[in-house]
């Protein structure tokens, strides 16, 4: 997805003289962020298919729910910073966001 956003918005120094160039820098940005809140709806299926388990644990007052919940939520978080720190060391320069790439 990053590739497909470095060539869609290629331009390694952006323009912000006029709205339309600032509608690019906004698409730009807009594109961004739905790629990443929606990078991790891949896992969705995992987190249903862990529900049965989940539910029979309550049943039988095994765990607590947020205690089977809560390592898999603070596993995710690191991932997600590496997610994103990719993203932004990819696309930054390329898109035009800063002009200078020792930034």
């Amino acid at each position: 997805m990053a590739m497909i956003a470095m060539t869609i918005f290629l331009r390694t120094e952006m323009q912000r003289e006029s709205v339309a160039h600032g509608g690019l820098y906004v698409g730009a940005l807009f594109f961004g962020v739905n790629v990443i809140m929606f990078n991790g709806l891949a896992e969705l299926s995992m987190v249903v298919s862990r529900l049965p388990v989940f539910y029979k644990h309550r049943g039988y007052l095994f765990f607590t729910p947020w205690a089977y919940a809560l390592p898999a939520w603070i596993l995710k978080i690191p991932l997600t910073c590496v997610e994103v720190a990719v993203w932004v060391f990819l696309t930054y320069y390329v898109i035009g966001f800063d002009p200078y790439i020792g930034r």
